[in-house]
Protein backbone atom coordinates (compact mmCIF):
# COMPACT_ATOMS: atom_id res chain seq x y z
CA UNK A 1 0.00 0.00 0.00
CA UNK A 2 2.36 2.42 0.81
CA UNK A 3 4.10 1.90 -2.58
CA UNK A 4 1.20 2.49 -4.34
CA UNK A 5 0.83 5.71 -2.63
CA UNK A 6 4.46 6.48 -3.14
CA UNK A 7 3.32 5.98 -7.03
CA UNK A 8 0.01 8.28 -6.74
CA UNK A 9 2.07 10.79 -5.22
CA UNK A 10 4.76 10.75 -8.09
CA UNK A 11 2.55 10.53 -10.66
CA UNK A 12 -0.18 13.15 -9.80
CA UNK A 13 1.97 16.36 -11.23
CA UNK A 14 2.40 14.52 -14.69
CA UNK A 15 -1.88 13.45 -14.68
CA UNK A 16 -2.23 17.24 -14.26
CA UNK A 17 -0.24 18.04 -16.93
CA UNK A 18 -1.63 15.71 -19.17
CA UNK A 19 -5.37 16.81 -18.54
CA UNK A 20 -3.93 20.47 -19.29
CA UNK A 21 -2.71 19.25 -22.31
CA UNK A 22 -5.41 17.58 -23.15
CA UNK A 23 -7.77 21.18 -22.56
CA UNK A 24 -5.45 22.97 -24.46
CA UNK A 25 -3.81 21.09 -26.78
CA UNK A 26 -0.80 22.72 -27.05
CA UNK A 27 0.03 23.64 -23.26
CA UNK A 28 2.86 21.31 -22.17
CA UNK A 29 4.26 23.47 -19.72
CA UNK A 30 2.48 21.74 -16.64
CA UNK A 31 4.44 18.60 -17.99
CA UNK A 32 8.02 20.01 -18.15
CA UNK A 33 6.90 21.65 -14.34
CA UNK A 34 6.40 18.16 -13.06
CA UNK A 35 9.76 17.12 -14.73
CA UNK A 36 11.60 19.89 -13.13
CA UNK A 37 10.14 19.06 -9.66
CA UNK A 38 11.04 15.43 -10.02
CA UNK A 39 14.61 15.97 -10.91
CA UNK A 40 14.94 18.81 -7.77
CA UNK A 41 13.28 16.48 -5.56
CA UNK A 42 15.23 13.63 -6.76
CA UNK A 43 18.45 14.98 -6.82
CA UNK A 44 17.94 16.52 -3.11
CA UNK A 45 16.71 13.04 -1.82
CA UNK A 46 18.90 11.04 -3.47
CA UNK A 47 21.89 13.21 -2.42
CA UNK A 48 21.18 12.98 1.03
CA UNK A 49 22.12 9.36 1.00
CA UNK A 50 20.34 7.17 4.05
CA UNK A 51 19.39 10.57 6.11
CA UNK A 52 15.34 10.53 5.82
CA UNK A 53 14.11 13.27 7.97
CA UNK A 54 12.01 16.82 7.86
CA UNK A 55 14.73 18.55 7.23
CA UNK A 56 16.02 16.66 4.22
CA UNK A 57 12.14 16.65 3.18
CA UNK A 58 12.38 20.31 3.90
CA UNK A 59 15.32 21.37 1.58
CA UNK A 60 13.65 19.39 -1.36
CA UNK A 61 9.97 20.92 -1.22
CA UNK A 62 12.07 23.93 -1.62
CA UNK A 63 14.16 22.65 -4.91
CA UNK A 64 11.30 21.18 -6.27
CA UNK A 65 9.07 24.14 -5.93
CA UNK A 66 11.41 26.60 -6.96
CA UNK A 67 12.55 24.47 -9.87
CA UNK A 68 9.00 23.84 -11.48
CA UNK A 69 8.27 27.78 -10.99
CA UNK A 70 11.21 28.63 -12.61
CA UNK A 71 10.22 26.34 -15.57
CA UNK A 72 6.91 27.60 -15.52
CA UNK A 73 7.91 31.51 -16.07
CA UNK A 74 10.70 30.66 -18.44
CA UNK A 75 8.29 28.76 -20.84
CA UNK A 76 6.21 32.11 -20.53
CA UNK A 77 3.91 31.98 -17.38
CA UNK A 78 3.42 35.31 -15.82
CA UNK A 79 0.69 35.21 -13.62
CA UNK A 80 2.56 34.97 -9.59
CA UNK A 81 -0.60 33.79 -8.39
CA UNK A 82 -0.76 30.57 -10.66
CA UNK A 83 2.65 29.96 -11.02
CA UNK A 84 3.61 29.56 -6.92
CA UNK A 85 0.60 27.29 -5.98
CA UNK A 86 0.84 24.65 -8.68
CA UNK A 87 4.63 24.93 -8.26
CA UNK A 88 4.34 24.03 -4.53
CA UNK A 89 1.52 21.66 -5.07
CA UNK A 90 3.98 19.63 -7.76
CA UNK A 91 6.59 20.24 -5.28
CA UNK A 92 5.00 18.78 -2.04
CA UNK A 93 3.59 15.96 -4.47
CA UNK A 94 7.08 14.76 -5.70
CA UNK A 95 8.72 15.18 -2.02
CA UNK A 96 5.93 13.27 -0.38
CA UNK A 97 6.64 10.36 -3.45
CA UNK A 98 10.41 10.31 -2.37
CA UNK A 99 9.85 10.61 1.11
CA UNK A 100 7.05 8.06 1.36
CA UNK A 101 9.75 5.84 -0.64
CA UNK A 102 12.21 5.82 1.48
CA UNK A 103 10.62 5.33 4.83
CA UNK A 104 10.08 1.66 2.96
Amino acid sequence: MIRLLSVALAAAPFAFGVMRYLQTGSDRRMLWMALAAHIGAGVVMLGGGRRTGVAIAAVALVVATSLAALVAYRLGASAAAGVWPVAFVFGFCVTASYAVRTRT
